[in-house]
């Protein structure tokens, strides 16, 4: 026999072996489990994010529960005759990626309002365009906004009113930086809002000239509830369908990128009808949300009031919250702002601007006080923290009710954590506190890098050292301020690489893909509580899963980066299919049409 008959004779005892053993074999055998499957899968790469079953290639589904992890081989005895089978052809399988903190709720509606689209302005002139277009094609808005301006684009780096002014003096404009910190108004927007709610203006921490009239900038904008200034009753019905269309579109544009489970981190009173309404209208039937009450910094003075809302808060959690929509378990508090406007909270001063550490929110005092009302009230404690001293400030009060009731498991976690001293990850570590971070702001910009300066650099988001340390560290986007794609996510943490295209930023913290990975599914359940239904591919959990058409485990691979454009948006087609509860919420209509068998 030649070698190419020998070659033939291989081929076809390959095929026959697979026939035997591969998902191709399964079809020949009879489907007769007595207690079928409604869904199988095989021939897949599964990364189950399981540490007691880390890898699988098959699955099977019952109901909204997973009921197999295994071989192929195993998984003709969950076969009958109305199982849907999917063939994977060797696709990567992950657990459906949960997001840790973004604002798909609350911002995804506004949106509707303050579109996303000032990030993509390189300049002021660009930023002049779109307002001026979005104007002239909704003359019934409201008011005029946008999302993501950054300060180096801008005239002097500093958002004055009279520069909006010159764009559209005639109508209110309302725009927040691509960190969600700092707000920028033209003149009829700040008239309009500090004479409607003066109270409510005051906690966006205007900047005030000496007059004191408001000069356009806002430096805490991130406490903004623009129902304070707008109600819906003024906004109108198409406004109102306007919202709910955009947080639909930010749902459905979540689960195309994988995300099946998302923590909303900043709902208000006031938008919690409007949430429940949209779920009664069936828009979370497919994704999964976790709300944070807000507890802004004033609601210290009226201590029974801020009670009353909690206990309210907990009652809606036990009236409304389901698999899909949870209430009444945490809140959001601030204890810093961001450092493109100086007002991350640092032990020292910024390189460029040495007259200012940044502006904590909560007093030493304020913030343990109200931690231990929260945890006293059984709620976890979601608190945004960047600075190192505004880190160190958090997890004192953290430690406090920690070592008072050890035994009490609510994971008061610290959010961003962007820049912790070192001793404080030992001591995060020790009590177990979560880091719950958003790696694409590792990027940074210019400005984050003047103010800190090159030694802090090296400390900023050190992930592997927290791993290190023993703290649960968990992953997600803080869209809109970033984007809710996790390869990016997943891409940044793996390479550590930032604006300048370098790794210049310690690259001793980069972390493996799969650590990712884990970040952002079962380590993000465990930041959110949920880790015993979600978050891993294993016998019991429901079946949230999602299947790849390029392998999230191998993006920092150099054929990889030599072959994909990675700006932001290109990578945003390689999930072929989302499943939430079993069943199957996206199809990717360019890549997934032959997955069944």
């Amino acid at each position: 026999m030649n070698r190419f008959g020998i070659i033939f004779v291989w081929i076809c005892i390959y095929l026959g072996g697979l026939m035997l053993t591969g998902c191709a074999g399964i079809g020949v055998f009879p489907r007769t489990s007595a207690d079928p499957a409604d869904l199988a899968i095989c021939r897949a790469a599964i990364f189950t994010c399981n540490a007691s079953q880390p890898e699988a290639e098959a699955l099977a589904v019952k109901g909204n529960r997973i009921v197999y992890v295994g071989s192929n081989e195993g998984l003709t005895d969950y076969l009958g005759p109305s199982t849907r089978l999917i063939n994977a052809k060797g696709r990567r399988i992950t657990p459906g990626f949960i997001d840790n903190h973004c604002h798909v709720l609350w911002i995804g509606g506004l949106t509707y309002l303050m579109p996303a689209d000032l990030y993509a302005c390189a300049d002021h002139a660009e930023l002049a365009a779109v307002l001026k277009r979005r104007a002239a094609v909704d003359p019934e808005l409201i008011f005029i906004g946008g999302i993501g301006w950054k300060m180096e684009n801008i005239p002097g780096n500093i958002p004055r009113k009279e520069l909006l002014d010159a764009i559209i003096p005639d109508r209110p404009v309302i725009l927040m930086s691509y960190s969600g910190q700092c707000g920028w108004l033209n003149s009829m927007a700040i008239h309009q809002m500090e004479s409607r709610n003066p109270a409510a203006f005051d906690e966006l921490v205007p900047v005030r000239d000496g007059q004191g009239h408001c000069t356009g900038e806002l430096r805490h904008f991130h406490a903004v509830n623009f129902l304070d200034f707008y109600p819906f009753e003024e906004m109108g019905e198409k406004t109102r369908e306007g919202i709910m269309r955009s947080m639909t579109r930010a749902l459905d544009d979540a689960l195309a990128l994988g995300v099946t489970c998302m923590n909303d981190v900043q709902i208000y009173r006031q938008f919690i009808p409007f949430i429940l309404e949209f779920k009664d209208k069936g828009g979370l039937d497919k994704a999964r949300v976790r709300c944070s009450y807000y507890i802004g910094h004033s609601r210290l003075v009226d201590e029974e009031q801020l009670r009353a809302d909690l206990t309210e808060w907990k009652l809606l959690g036990s009236l409304y919250s389901d698999s899909h929509l949870i209430f009444g378990d945490s809140v959001k508090l601030y204890i810093d702002g961001t450092p493109d406007n100086r007002t991350a909270f640092l032990f020292e001063p910024y390189i460029t601007d040495p007259e200012t550490v940044g502006e904590p929110v909560w007093t030493e005092e304020e913030f343990r006080h109200v931690i231990q009302m929260v945890d006293a009230m059984g709620l976890q404690a979601v608190t945004h923290s960047i600075g190192d001293a505004g880190i160190h400030r958090v997890i004192n009060a953290y430690e406090a009710v920690i070592v008072a009731d050890p035994a009490k498991d609510l994971r008061h976690r610290v959010d961003h954590c962007e820049i912790p001293a070192v001793d404080d990850i030992g001591r995060m570590g020790r009590l177990g506190i979560p880091a719950a971070m958003q790696p694409t702001h590792f990027y940074g910009d210019a400005m984050i890098e003047e103010g800190f300066g090159v030694d802090r650099m090296q400390r900023f988001m050190p992930w592997r050292s927290l791993e290190k340390a023993g703290v649960p560290v968990s992953f997600g986007s803080d869209w809109c301020a970033g984007p809710i794609n996790p390869i990016y996510g997943l891409l940044i943490s793996a390479k550590r690489m930032n604006y300048k295209g370098k790794t210049d930023w310690n690259k001793a913290e980069r972390i493996p893909l799969a650590n990712g990975v884990r970040h952002w599914t079962i380590d993000s359940a465990h930041a959110l509580h949920l880790e015993k239904d979600l978050g891993s591919i294993e016998v019991g959990k429901r079946a949230d899963l999602v299947m790849f058409n390029e392998d999230p485990l191998v993006i920092d691979s150099i054929w990889f980066l030599l072959t994909h454009d990675i700006e932001l948006g290109k990578l945003d087609d390689f999930v072929d299919l989302t499943i939430v509860d079993g069943k199957e919420v996206y199809r990717n209509p360019q890549t997934s049409d032959f997955l069944d068998e």
